[in-house]
């Protein structure tokens, strides 16, 4: 081998030695970075679900009505489950959803964002004395999915009652409308009060169902979930 030869050799393994010794301290600085904001996305979660559980104790001591959809709507306000239960010999409710939390992950390429998901399940029960009590539980991913497809076909209905002229909100016209959505939406009642509309629908995905009250008064639509379905 000649001098220059060598000479180039040498040269190409220190490059190739910096660049690898780079790439690793850059991937191991990047692998802190990532367990970091991770561990802090999870330190935001679980402050959210603190918060929820506290701030929905807190509006149903408020709440004088003890009927189980006006209960069902306070639960649905703060926590945002699609699917909510009731057991009426506890007068209790369950409210089963998924809490997402995201967070900036770096990768050779750039960056991208993280995700962090729970299954979970509130219980909100009377206290022995006064007010309410509350417990959470975490449950495995998949549970979830059958509470999740429930409310997106009710956003999808929600959706549709928005849409819809006001001529075409009847139990025909929205029966119509959500043809392509039959397998898990069912339109149980329409009823009409000046320019108040308010429809009474089943939300089901295997074995979950849940009803769902639509109402739409002008341009605004309110759905929640409901105990009782008209019709």
């Amino acid at each position: 081998m000649t001098t220059g030869c060598l000479t180039v050799l040498v040269v190409v393994i220190a490059v190739l030695s910096t660049v690898l010794g780079a790439l690793w301290y850059w991937t191991r600085h990047t692998d802190t970075v990532n367990v970091e904001h991770r561990q802090q996305a999870l330190q935001a979660l679980d402050e959210q679900l603190r918060r929820t559980k506290n701030d929905t104790i807190h509006a149903l001591d408020n709440e004088s009505s003890g009927d189980p959809d006006v209960l069902t709507a306070v639960i649905h306000q703060h926590t945002g489950a699609p699917v909510i239960s009731y057991d009426a010999s506890r007068h209790a409710f369950r409210a089963r959803m998924v809490k997402r939390v995201e967070y900036e992950s770096r990768t050779l390429f750039g960056t991208s964002e993280g995700v962090i998901d729970r299954c979970l399940d509130y219980t909100y029960a009377p206290a022995e004395n006064r007010g309410w009590t509350s417990t959470m539980s975490v449950l495995k991913d998949d549970t979830c999915a059958p509470s999740d497809s429930v409310g997106s076909a009710a956003r999808i209905a929600a959706q549709r009652v928005a849409a819809l002229d006001a001529s075409e909100l009847t139990r025909i016209g929205l029966r119509r409308a959500l043809t392509p959505y039959r397998r898990f939406l069912t339109v149980n009642a329409v009823t009409r009060t000046g320019g108040t509309v308010r429809v009474s629908v089943m939300v089901s995905e295997e074995s979950t169902r849940q009803c769902y009250r639509i109402t739409r008064s002008g341009s605004q639509v309110l759905s929640v979930p409901a105990q009782t379905c008209q019709g």
